[in-house]
């Protein structure tokens, strides 16, 4: 089947094209900045800048739009 003489070609020459990388020392991580952690600060928030845009009815609460994807 010519899929299969396909395969076996594509085979051969990646086989052919793993024997020209070098082998080279085993590397875990390129990078030397692994799990770098900042510290947590807490900012000051402005309630009243943040609910400037928000849409509320009468009684302050929130109005969203429901999630489309529920019925």
């Amino acid at each position: 089947m010519k899929i299969e003489k396909d395969a076996e070609k594509i085979l051969k020459e990646f086989s052919k094209t793993l024997e020209t990388i070098p082998d080279l020392e085993e590397t875990h991580s390129t990078m030397d900045n692994v799990n770098l952690t900042r510290e947590d600060i807490a900012t000051k928030q402005n309630p009243e800048k943040i609910m400037k845009n928000a849409k509320t009815d009468k009684d302050g609460n929130l109005i969203v739009k429901k999630a489309e994807w529920i019925n």
